[in-house]
């Protein structure tokens, strides 16, 4: 099943776009994910932010939905880790096999 994008008005009011420039702003438009796999000596640079993510959700905390503590900026990679139902996230993309498999010689 493949995600629908639904559009939101709330994604294009202004106190969304506010808060969604002072998170990139924040985080010096960079993904905070890469940063921290870029500390770790996991990637080679971290790559740059498209996307600002709800640590929560906002379904469960509409109060948190503009608060700057509440958001992070993800490239597009890590933000689809972490919505796997959209499309995105670590699923690999061959059929598991199940079963044993013999082989004749």
């Amino acid at each position: 099943m493949r995600y629908e994008k639904q559009s939101d008005p709330f994604y294009r009011s202004a106190l969304w776009r506010r808060a969604r420039r002072q998170a990139l702003e924040r985080d010096l438009f960079l993904c905070v994910e890469c940063i921290a796999a870029y500390r770790r000596g996991e990637l080679f640079a971290p790559r740059p932010a498209t996307v600002v993510h709800h640590i929560v959700p906002r379904a469960l905390r509409p109060d948190l939905a503009l608060a700057l503590d509440n958001l992070q900026s993800l490239c597009d990679a890590c933000h689809n880790k972490k919505h796997p139902e959209k499309g995105g996230g670590t699923r690999s993309e061959r059929p598991e096999r199940k079963g044993v498999r013999v082989i004749k010689v």
